[in-house]
């Protein structure tokens, strides 16, 4: 018999194996007599459950997702989604409103990053995109909706609801940027601090930007792409328990600004961006969520 996990042989009466210390717990077992001093066991196997398939247990637990990309716990909980800032950026985040997480769940610590999108497009059979040449530690970019929605089934993954998504930066205290509300350029990639090839940084390079949770790069470096179809109306009638986007649209939700950005105002948790799920620029990237 094979351990699912390491693939190494062990014994079938094992109840974990004895190279990686996976669980080899039986759901059905066949015996087949052969000799008075001969058995052969057949045993049918329940592969362990993933990581992101279980609870965490406090804000910022760190997990390895099935992408090979950290992930933190973001518990359940309540916080005002939005903002009542009078300017017309801040048209389609009004009006401001409770939101509550019922379910909590596992978000990437950092971006998809060109490494990890390399790996997924050698399993998938599908092109890298060639224009997201930094490095492999940077953002995956040039990256449409439809592209990383594909990347997050093949790992069992989610792109995050806009409600996660802001959650997850602003937390239950509603701060106006991930790391506070005060603006602090040197605290994201954005155009007034550029990566070290004039656009996105490598991924995490900012841990005094992180977010109550314990993500990296939620204002800043790039665009990230939500689950949501857009509704400029939206939060004038969404339900105030675990929020999904309206059922159709035309334009996918982003959230974070990007490196390409240099207003402030840009990079708050509350600023909604929109555009066609087919687009693609050096600007967009994701990360991955997984609700439990």
């Amino acid at each position: 018999m094979f351990c699912p996990e390491c693939r190494q042989e062990v014994q079938p009466v094992a109840n974990c194996c004895c190279h990686c210390g996976a669980s080899l717990e039986a759901v059905a077992t066949a015996e087949t007599e052969t000799t008075p001093t001969e058995r052969v066991v057949q045993v049918e196997l329940t592969p362990p459950p993933k990581p992101c398939g279980q609870l965490g247990t406090e804000a910022g637990q760190g997990i390895t997702g099935p992408d090979g990309g950290k992930m933190v716990w973001v518990p359940a909980g309540e916080f005002l989604m939005g903002s009542d800032r009078d300017v017309d950026a801040y048209a389609d985040a009004e009006p401001v409103h409770q939101v509550r997480i019922t379910r909590g769940f596992w978000l990437g610590r950092c971006e998809v990053t060109n490494a990890q999108y390399k790996k997924y497009c050698a399993e998938a059979g599908v092109q890298f995109p060639e224009d997201s040449n930094q490095g492999d530690t940077h953002p995956v970019a040039h990256v449409s909706w439809t592209d990383v929605a594909a990347y997050c089934r093949h790992y069992g993954l989610s792109l995050p609801t806009e409600a996660q998504w802001e959650y997850a930066a602003a937390g239950p205290e509603a701060g106006q940027y991930p790391w506070g509300n005060a603006w602090d350029a040197k605290k994201c990639g954005n155009w007034n601090n550029p990566g070290p090839g004039g656009s996105t940084w490598p991924v995490g390079s900012f841990p005094q930007g992180a977010s109550w949770c314990g993500a990296l790069d939620l204002a800043g470096n790039v665009w990230e792409w939500c689950q949501d179809w857009y509704d400029e109306n939206y939060y004038a009638h969404s339900p105030a328990e675990d929020p999904a986007g309206p059922e159709a649209g035309t334009n996918r939700v982003l959230r974070g600004g990007s490196w390409s950005l240099d207003h402030g105002d840009e990079f708050r948790c509350a600023y909604r961006g929109d555009l066609d799920p087919v687009y693609r620029d050096d600007s967009r990237g994701c990360r991955c969520a997984r609700t439990t």
